[in-house]
């Protein structure tokens, strides 16, 4: 993995295995992250809070080249790398999100834009830091709307 300023030119060369040394949480998961709503009996993602600071998460990732067999190993498959990068399938998401693609059958590239593990913790901690508020009301609205069944009456003809 190789260390990109703004324009893209690496300064220093990591590879996977330095990258999966670094790791120390598991607690990186979309649904940490997500803003939810409760309507006749589903809940379901509104948006998530990370990509309101995708800017500030694509500065701070660093260019991953991977060998040909660590390719075949993670090609379509951002869940394993988010695995062993970060302790957690679930930070798929944010490999997406830091190479622009939306679908796993896109992920199939010699070098990946990642961000150090103990980086994405610290600027993970300061997001969820600041939002506190906002996802604390969230989860007590949600599990106040599971409790009443509010919004089953929407359905109802």
């Amino acid at each position: 993995m190789a260390i990109l300023d703004g324009s893209q030119k690496a300064d220093k060369t990591y590879t996977v295995q330095d990258f999966i040394s670094m790791r120390d949480s598991d607690e990186i998961t979309y649904y940490n992250y997500s803003i939810l709503e409760y309507l006749n009996g589903i809940e379901f993602f509104v948006t998530n809070l990370l990509y309101d600071y995708e800017d500030e998460l694509n500065e701070m990732a660093v260019l991953v080249t991977l060998t040909d067999r660590e390719r075949a190993k993670y090609r379509y498959k951002p869940y394993l790398l988010g695995y062993d990068l970060y302790g957690a399938e679930e930070t798929e998401f944010i490999l997406l999100m830091l190479n622009g693609i939306i679908d796993p059958k896109e992920f199939d590239f010699k070098k990946i834009k990642a961000i150090r593990p103990s980086d994405l913790y610290d600027v993970l901690g300061r997001i969820q830091s600041v939002n506190e508020t906002y996802l604390n009301n969230n989860r007590s609205k949600l599990q106040e709307d599971i409790k009443n069944n509010d919004g089953c009456d929407i359905w109802e003809v």
